[in-house]
């Protein structure tokens, strides 16, 4: 298995991009391209986030979210992931670490798998932070910091996706 590249410096770019537009108030933009971008500046939303998070994904493949970083954010009160899914959960899936999140009555994590592929991608930090994957092949994306009409917009979109999308059970989470 090949090692990911040092990504220190692009995360770095990214934590001083959401600590700016927080201090100032404006928005910042950050851009990547592939997985490890990806990852890289998924983790700050989600180390940064409070309440809740958001993502439209095709499988929530572990390349990009890291399980551990996750559990970290749902173990805050309060916290509420919503995944969005335009594929299938397959063995590379983040999900299958965090299935115990969608268990109970009031679970904190909650899945549910459109009926076909989204030709975009995104995820929502807490209202204010939006990741948009334009390219969903290449992962090319714009991450936007402090732009709460902007998150707002995406949000909407999510949900109405969301409404229309079908939950995704708890037996599902986990493939063999």
């Amino acid at each position: 298995m090949a090692s990911r590249p040092d990504m220190s410096e692009y995360r770095a770019k990214a934590e001083d991009a959401l600590r700016l537009s927080r201090a100032t108030g404006t928005r910042r933009v950050v851009s990547n391209r592939g997985p490890d971008h990806a990852r890289a500046v998924t983790d700050v939303l989600v180390s940064n986030a409070v309440a809740s998070l958001s993502f439209l994904c095709r499988g929530f493949s572990a390349d990009v979210f890291d399980a551990s970083r996750i559990e970290e954010f749902l173990a805050k009160p309060g916290a509420r992931l919503h995944v969005l899914l335009d594929g299938e959960i397959g063995p590379g899936t983040a999900l299958a670490e965090l299935s115990e999140y969608a268990a109970g009555e009031d679970p904190r994590l909650q899945v549910r798998r459109l009926s076909h592929p989204s030709p975009i991608h995104f995820g929502i930090a807490d209202g204010r932070d939006t990741r948009i994957e334009t390219d969903v092949t290449s992962r090319k994306a714009t991450v936007v910091f402090g732009d709460a009409a902007f998150a707002t917009a995406a949000a909407q979109r999510f949900k109405m996706m969301w409404d229309a999308a079908r939950k995704v059970a708890l037996a599902e989470l986990t493939p063999a």
